[in-house]
């Protein structure tokens, strides 16, 4: 009798799911050439193009292949559970000329995959670390980020070296939060404005530091501002100044300024109330020789300290004062302001920058709405109120109306309902807290002394006065005391800026 025991040979390609599988991968190989093509055709970036190119396209051949394993994998499982026994018949035959030759052909397709393979991902990689794809693969949610950052002074710098930093850690943490993101956008979910600060950004030590570190700054820096007034001549006040920008340089032997926060070994923590750290609970304050100084919010809401924090502690760093270096919303007095002393909005229109101003703060539910209304506002008040004006300027109005359009293109984005009110700025204290945030009557500390606030602490007024020319400025190199626009007696002294000034009309 023959006891030998037949054996069935059956191909694994002949399963549904394989076939499924196979056309997948044949499909997405072919979106990948076809893709490829264009990509390399194309003369500029494209970031929807590069997505479907070594996201897309490879992510279908890497499917495909899932497919067919699966496929393989429920063939074995089902054999096995009807008592046969599986072998895969991997037999090496160098003598058949037949295999020899399909030896070739597996080996050269696998060498072709693994280099295409290769190339995706380093091109996939590339592409989720460019700027275009961060600005413009979600172009609806992220382009008031993206416009502001292209007229910032980090214009050069990769968001990815701010935002995610080196180091594979963080790149895994911003992919993992992206994938968040993208199910936020998908799903329309997402918040308007997109909430700030980012709370898991990268450490400004890692990222900030390294182009700009404290032991490299000193001296003082001259700042030159020119204000005008919301009057009928727009007339300008100017003030310039020594910002004492301090630092740590061994070759300088003054140390101090605004840069003292960061100096070497002295260390700045404190506990906001709120998300947006607008309002400090207290401020602890080590020096480099070791004394410690603790300053309570005397109109905080909770009772807390270092030792026992009621919230986040944070210790400072460059985003605290610096929190928009990249994503810069002007308000529309500052934009206004720049265009007036650059003459493209002349400030011989009466009432203009009054006038542009109610423009552009005025709400609007979207871009074209607002430029309508721009275009239409300036005319109309010169056409009621100044009609002479109207006649013999028509020039100058036109060239006012273009600015005031493109300032309200790169600053405010109604849909995103992100625009200079949904982003405070830190730096400077006229029309937002900043740096009142801690200098202010209210932090002290245990002795009853406040932090200074007064305006020598951090800068010397050199010149200040009615005119656009410094020739007519009041003018000490050993500084000057602050004199106000207008006559307000003594207030300035008692009341912090921003009790009077807003971010709407500003400065």
């Amino acid at each position: 009798m023959d006891n030998e025991q037949t054996t069935e040979q059956r191909t694994l390609y002949r399963h549904p799911l394989a076939a499924v599988g196979g056309a997948i991968t044949i499909a997405g190989g072919f979106l990948f050439i076809v893709l490829l093509m264009f990509e390399l055709a194309s003369g500029e970036e494209n970031p929807y193009l590069a997505i479907g190119t070594f996201i897309a396209a490879p992510s279908l051949v890497m499917l495909g292949l899932g497919l067919f394993a699966l496929s393989a994998w429920l063939q074995v499982r089902a054999a096995r559970r009807e008592g046969k026994k599986v072998r895969f018949n991997l037999s090496i035959d160098m003598s058949d000329p037949l295999y020899v030759r399909n030896l070739w052909v597996f080996l050269g397709l696998s060498a072709v995959f693994l280099v295409i393979a290769g190339y995706s991902g380093t091109r996939a990689f590339e592409t989720m670390e460019s700027v275009v794809f961060c600005g413009e693969a979600c172009h609806a949610v992220m382009e008031p980020q993206y416009t502001t950052y292209q007229h910032s002074p980090h214009a050069r710098v990769a968001c990815v070296d701010c935002h995610i930093g080196p180091g594979a850690g963080f790149w895994v943490r911003s992919k993992i939060d992206g994938t968040r993101q993208l199910i936020a956008v998908a799903r329309d979910s997402f918040e308007r404005p997109i909430p700030t600060p980012v709370h898991n950004l990268r450490p400004a030590q890692a990222t900030c530091e390294g182009c700009h570190w404290p032991s490299q700054f000193y001296g003082s820096k001259l700042v030159s501002r020119t204000y005008f007034r919301s009057d009928e001549d727009n007339s300008p006040w100017s003030i310039q100044l020594l910002v004492q920008i301090g630092g740590d340089n061994p070759r300088v032997p003054a140390e101090g300024g605004i840069h003292w926060h960061m100096l070497g070994e002295n260390a700045v923590e404190y506990e906001a109330a709120d998300f947006k750290r607008q309002t400090i609970n207290w401020v602890q304050a080590t020096n480099r020789d070791g004394t410690v100084t603790v300053y309570h919010n005397e109109n905080a809401e909770v009772e807390s300290g270092p030792q026992n924090p009621a919230g986040e502690v944070r210790k400072f760093d460059c985003m605290d004062c610096h929190n928009r270096p990249s994503h810069i919303f002007l308000p529309p007095a500052v934009s206004i302001n720049l265009a007036l002393r650059a003459r493209t909005i002349s400030p011989d229109l009466p009432y203009v920058r009054d006038v542009g101003l109610d423009l552009l703060n005025a709400e609007y539910e979207d871009r074209e709405e607002a430029q309508q209304a721009i275009a239409s506002g300036l005319h109309d008040f010169y056409d009621e109120e100044y009609p002479q004006v109207a006649r013999d300027r028509k020039q100058d109005i036109e060239m006012a109306t273009d600015t005031l359009s493109r300032i309200y293109s790169e600053n405010f984005f109604p849909e995103m309902k992100t625009d200079y009110r949904a982003r405070e700025t830190n730096l400077s204290h006229f029309v937002n807290d900043g740096c009142f945030r801690c200098h202010n009557d209210s932090m002290v500390d245990s002795q009853g002394n406040s932090l200074k606030n007064d305006c020598n602490t951090c800068h010397l007024i050199v010149a200040q006065g009615p005119s656009e020319s410094t020739a007519e400025l009041d003018t000490d190199l050993t500084g000057l005391e602050f004199e106000h626009p207008e006559d307000i007696d003594e207030a300035w002294r008692e009341e912090l800026c921003t009790e009077c000034h807003t971010p709407e009309d500003g400065y």
